[in-house]
């Protein structure tokens, strides 16, 4: 029952443009939601602190097939760690799992993280949308879009960064390290980027032009027709 309880908070219109102030004076949503894409680089960091108070910063981590069985064979002192105390666990052990050690495992912690993020930055976003005034649904489409594009690279980016250290370095923190670098470089460059050429505004006002030639202009033949229909059927009624 715990695991599926959930609450729903209601607010009046009242309410929910006074939370809209406070939240616009108080917090910058561009830099909020920036945080919130980077989500997936910043559990990393707290994931790189663990393998480094384990194994130490150069402790090393090496990964063997035998019997067809994938093994992290660990360097070092076993008396020296709190949970790793062998010398080797096989790559499905919850230990080595969970301390994503080897450039695969940090690659499916990436892909978490990246869920993450994008769990977090698409309500921030939508969330912009409902307290900006003039903000429209072309916006909020087009900004969910460069979000999840920026968010994709950065851990596409950060994948490649881990499999290429995992390749020329033994040591264990040297793939999530990597991967958290070439994230966060790739993030805040790519928020440059946008930032200094409009990329979202660019988007958005593809989006718009878009949509003008097609269903806006659909609607305008609708609205057309209906008028000309009026008018006849009143002209028709007229000569009667």
């Amino acid at each position: 029952m715990n695991s599926e309880r959930k609450e729903l908070h209601i607010l009046s219109m009242e309410q929910f443009a006074e939370f809209a102030t406070t939240l616009s004076s108080h917090t910058n949503m561009d830099n909020a939601r920036f945080t919130a894409g980077i989500a997936s680089q910043l559990s990393d960091v707290r994931l790189a602190s663990q393998i480094i108070d384990e194994l130490g910063l150069t402790g090393k981590a090496v990964i063997k097939e035998v019997n067809n069985q994938s093994y992290v064979v660990l360097k070092g002192y076993p008396g020296l760690r709190e949970k790793l105390t062998g010398t080797r666990y096989l790559t499905s052990n919850p230990k080595v799992v969970d301390l994503a050690i080897g450039h695969k495992r940090v690659g499916n912690a990436m892909a978490k993280g990246a869920r993450l993020s994008i769990f977090i930055a698409v309500p921030m976003t939508v969330l912009q949308f409902l307290i900006t005034e003039q903000s429209t649904l072309m916006r909020l489409v087009g900004t969910i879009a460069t979000d999840l594009v920026k968010i994709g690279l950065s851990t596409l980016i950060a994948s490649g960064a881990a499999m290429v250290a995992g390749t020329i370095t033994t040591i264990a923190a040297g793939p999530i390290i990597a991967a958290v670098g070439f994230g966060i470089a790739t993030a805040v460059t790519l928020e440059y980027l946008d930032r200094t050429f409009g990329v979202t505004d660019a988007l958005v006002n593809a989006m718009e032009k878009a949509k003008q030639r097609t269903i806006g202009e659909l609607a305008r033949q609708i609205v057309t027709f209906e008028r000309n229909f009026i008018n006849d059927a009143v002209r028709r009624m007229q000569f009667r």
